[in-house]
């Protein structure tokens, strides 16, 4: 048997957005009820699940797989911030503490809660 995360307190928001997000965008927030794209070093409020007419769905909590720059995530807790609009990295000066629960190095992905 194979172990899995997913599905974990799993919660879902929808935001405004001032034009369209792909799935996988790292957001923040940037206005009342509005997300936009992170830039490196931003915190991350959510990731977009889909987004059409620029309302988008975002998670905002639970487990989620995310690519990552740099140096893999360690797994337990640590600083996890925008790399860019699509990948997060290892910051714990900067960064929001979340708890890493796994990486997998040779896909570039680390298993975080939000």
């Amino acid at each position: 048997m194979s172990i899995s995360f997913k599905g974990f307190n799993e919660q879902v928001l929808t935001f405004n957005t001032s034009a369209e997000l792909n799935a996988g965008t790292l957001v923040k927030m940037s206005g009342s009820g509005t997300v936009a794209p992170c830039a490196s070093g931003d915190k991350i409020m959510g990731v977009v699940l889909s987004c059409r007419n620029n309302v988008a769905s975002v998670q905002v909590g639970g487990y989620i797989s995310l690519p990552y720059s740099g140096t893999a995530p360690a797994p337990g807790y640590c600083g996890i911030c925008a790399a860019d609009s699509t990948k997060i990295k290892t910051d714990n000066s900067a960064g929001k503490l979340l708890a890493v629960l796994e990486n997998d190095t040779t896909a570039s992905t680390a298993g975080i809660l939000l």
